[in-house]
């Protein structure tokens, strides 16, 4: 089996798309989404139906999810994430909002055929409702304090990254292929669909080989001047188009 791993699609409709055909062409048999399906780009229902069509393993929410799905204050929110998620409640169906508050915080897989069990988290384990970020060792080490299982999957940051706790010690490194071992556990980052921020403009995503015990971190190019041109003509803030084209 082959779990596709999907985060921080932001409602990037071009780099979904770009996604889904690559994962198709890898034979990935499923996906689980680890939150901000919208946000900062203009096709956040699009989004959000594909993803529910996905009938995905699990699905957790992430801030903009949750902010976008209510009228609360949004606490936290730079000018444009402020202006991209106000556009994104009025551009959104009653149905989209609702199924975005109906998303856990956190979520686990366990099938028992092939055997295996992980979780996902938007942002931190040790308090999830707090939308903190994965940055470093330390911060990855409070949250696999409180995780249970060998294997985490987690967003929120936009930038891959891959922390192993062995019986003594904890490292972090940026690695394309991650071979789960026995004794050690780990947090995972694939990166985002829709708004990379590590200098690379190609949409990221994860595969987890359960049989291989292989997570292999993937990025496809996508038509990126395409998603551009749709947040300009929505009037959304143009560094939300810039930033697409240099990955930052």
């Amino acid at each position: 089996m082959k779990i596709g791993i999907l985060a921080d699609i932001h409602g990037n409709w071009e780099a979904l798309s770009a996604v889904l055909e690559h994962a198709s062409a890898e034979e990935v048999d499923c996906f689980v989404c680890l939150g901000d399906v919208v946000g900062y780009n203009a096709n956040p229902h699009e989004c959000v139906e594909k993803v529910r069509s996905l009938d995905c393993l699990s699905i957790v929410k992430g801030n903009h999810d949750y902010y976008a799905a209510n009228d609360e204050f949004m606490l936290g929110f730079n000018p444009q994430a402020y202006l991209a998620v106000k556009w994104t409640r009025e551009n959104l169906t009653a149905e989209d909002r609702k199924w975005l508050e109906d998303l856990p915080m956190t979520g686990d897989v366990l099938l028992s055929e092939p055997p295996v069990h992980f979780s996902l988290v938007h942002g931190t384990l040790d308090n999830p409702s707090d939308w903190g970020y994965v940055l470093n060792d330390f911060y990855a080490g409070e949250s696999m304090k409180q995780q249970w299982t060998q294997l985490c999957f987690f967003g929120h940051t936009h930038v891959p990254a891959v922390y192993e706790q062995t019986m003594t010690e904890l490292r972090g490194a940026s690695q394309d292929k991650l071979r789960l071992e026995d004794g050690c556990k780990y947090l995972v980052n694939v990166g985002s669909v829709g708004q990379p921020r590590d200098r690379d403009p190609r949409a990221a995503y994860g595969i987890y080989d359960v049989e291989q015990n292989l997570v292999v971190l993937h990025r496809v190019k996508y038509d990126i001047a395409t998603a551009q041109k749709k947040i300009r003509a929505a009037c959304l803030p143009s560094r939300c188009a810039d930033r697409l084209e240099f990955g930052v």
